[in-house]
Order: C-alpha cells, then structure tokens, then sequence
C-alpha cells in the first residue's frame, strides 16, 4: 500500500505505517478507488481515504508505478536511464543529469545543503573513482533539484530505495533528501523525499538531518 501526502494541513497528523502524514476525506474521489477483490479493498485503503501527493492534487491511494507518470501526465516505456561514466547519470524522460553518487555529502541542514551544491565540481565526491565527479563541470553548475523533479525518481512499485529498476544511482541512503522547494507562506519548511519508500513530506530547513541530492539541467 502507497499513500502519499497533501500540502494541506488542517487536521492533525497521524502515523500510518512509514508514513509522514496522511490527510483524508468521508468522500471518495474516483482516482481514490481501485477495481480490487472487496476483501482486500481495505488493506488497500483502510480509511476509505482519500490521497493526495505534496502538490494538493488527488491520486491513486493504490498507485504502484513511476510517479512520473503522474507529473508528466505520460507513461514512462523503455530503458530511462543512461550511466555517463563520469560521475553522473542522465534521465533520457525528464533531460534532467543526476549526480550519481545520491549521497556525496552526508546529511546537512537545508541552507548548507544549498551552498554545498553550489560548489560542487569536477573532482568532488571521491574517494571511489567510479563515484568522482569528471564531468567537466564547474562551481555553479549544479543545484538543488525541485520537489517535482525529486519525485520523478520516485518509483511506488519498489523499496529500499523506491526508484526505477535500471536506474544506475550509487550510495542511496536512509532517511530523506531536501528538495528547493518550501511550503507556500512557510519558508521554514522545505519539501523532502524518503526515497526507501517514497514518502513525501516535509521538515525545518534547520534540521540538519537531509541528504542531499544534486542536479542540473533544465529547470521545471
């Protein structure tokens, strides 16, 4: 089961399983609703709820794919990922470039992560050299990534990490990567991804418990 969250917080936040939080309603969208055996309809849902993902927008409760399918409102065929063998990995669906070392510097507070990336350069994330940077890219080149584009990497279907079978990534660690993106009205609190689960949620950009994950590329 796969329940994702809503940008919405009106009501207390409860714990379902690995889950951050979960917001639901008496009423049931359509999305909400699987064709599935009624004896397993509530393990499948057991609120009756109905899901939202980080942008407030309803989806699947039951949803077992690429969660790019629901950004890019397309499906997602064939081979994604191309291994650059030199630090880096490009998604052949979003055009964005990966670090592929998805844990080059450890876990840091919101702002740190920011600068960290910043600087990050060709020669940076050894020791491994299968791991070290030789893009040729400079200082400036990289940044944090979106929350969308963090969660086109998300992919419901697997776990530990929950991302698309051939994707190439190295070092994937548990807990949560920052994205750029913070609350509207709520600049304290930026929007983070679990990638073992592909929980969404978000924390005080001071917590210096985020890992950190960066990209270039065209911007969303």
């Amino acid at each position: 089961m796969q329940v994702t969250f809503s940008q919405v917080a009106h009501t207390t936040l409860f714990m379902l399983f690995a889950f951050c939080g979960g917001v639901y309603a008496e009423e049931n969208s359509s999305l909400s609703k699987a064709p599935i055996d009624a004896q397993v309809s509530e393990i499948v849902n057991p609120f009756k709820s109905t899901c939202y993902d980080w942008r407030d927008k309803i989806i699947p409760c039951d949803f077992k794919r690429t969660y790019t399918e629901l950004l890019l409102d397309k499906p997602a065929f064939g081979p994604r990922f191309i291994d650059n063998k030199d630090g880096t990995v490009a998604d052949k669906l979003t055009r964005l470039i990966w670090l592929k070392n998805s844990n080059c510097f450890g876990m840091v507070a919101w702002p740190d992560a920011a600068r960290a990336v910043k600087g990050l350069k060709a020669g940076d994330c050894g020791p491994d050299p299968a791991l070290v940077l030789a893009d040729g890219s400079a200082a400036g080149d990289w940044r944090l990534p979106t929350m969308g584009e963090l969660c086109t990497l998300i992919d419901f279907s697997n776990r530990d990490p929950a991302l698309p079978n051939g994707h190439f990534f190295a070092n994937v660690p548990s807990g949560y990567h920052w994205s750029l993106t913070t609350l509207d009205n709520h600049s304290e609190l930026a929007w983070i991804v679990y990638l073992e689960s592909g929980t969404t949620c978000y924390e005080n950009i001071h917590n210096q418990a985020g890992h950190v994950w960066p990209v270039r590329g065209p911007l969303e």
